[in-house]
């Protein structure tokens, strides 16, 4: 008698660029979600900045695209106030988290950065 084992591994978001992401003050924040092991698109995708919605609270100069396994959030002028732990949480995978550095002048040599001029 043969038995097989059938491993389901869950639907996960991903952050690109993390654990952690250091960006010029003034400069565009861009954060990626994709959405991995996902049978269908989300119902929908928040964004969290400390455990605050920011979806819906954004103002201006803030963008939240999804696309059918992604969602992308944009600060066209990031501030150091804009600094803070994200998080990409779909209705159908485990979300993931990254924490935003926004520095005045420039970024440190270690680690990631982005710098758009």
């Amino acid at each position: 008698m043969t038995a097989y084992l059938s491993i389901r591994r869950k639907a996960r978001a991903e952050i690109l660029g993390g654990p952690d992401k250091h960006v010029k003050s003034g400069s565009a924040l861009r954060l990626t979600c994709l959405l991995r092991r996902s049978t269908e698109p989300p119902v929908y995708v928040f964004w969290y900045r400390d455990d605050r919605m920011i979806n819906y609270d954004a103002g201006a100069g803030v963008l939240v695209r999804h696309g059918r396994h992604s969602s992308e959030l944009e600060i066209r002028s990031a501030k150091p106030a804009d600094s803070g732990n994200y998080s990409c949480v779909p209705s159908n995978a485990k979300p993931a988290s990254i924490h935003v550095h926004i520095l005045n002048g420039k970024p440190p040599f270690k680690g990631r950065h982005e710098e758009n001029e």
